[in-house]
């Protein structure tokens, strides 16, 4: 796996510049920087940091399963299995409507 290539992928999926994943990671721009370039390793730890500020599990990093969910889907069920089941029906009622009215509007 080339971890360079899998952490710019799944930073630019989620719309985060370097500078926004530093401050979230408590990892330097300049360390990411060197990562995604591939001049640097990072250490498990790192790694770790950067999940937690994407939003994902080491696991799902470190896939390389090209059935996987993309970041950005993965990042939403993160934040649902968070959410009470009646907060989760009433995500679920306003993305539902969001999307009939978008329909609509077509």
């Amino acid at each position: 796996m080339d971890v360079s290539k899998r952490l710019t992928e799944i930073r630019e999926s989620l719309g985060l510049s370097k500078n926004q994943l530093a401050k979230m990671s408590g990892v330097s721009q300049s360390f990411i920087s060197y990562i995604e370039a591939g001049q640097r390793q990072p250490t498990l730890d790192i790694i770790e940091r950067l999940c937690s500020a994407l939003g994902i599990t080491v696991i799902q990093f470190l896939s390389d399963d090209s059935d996987q969910l993309p970041p950005d889907l993965l990042q939403l069920i993160e934040t649902a299995k968070k959410l009470t089941p009646e907060e989760r029906k009433k995500v679920t009622d306003m993305l539902q409507t969001m999307l009939e009215r978008m329909n609509q509007n077509e």
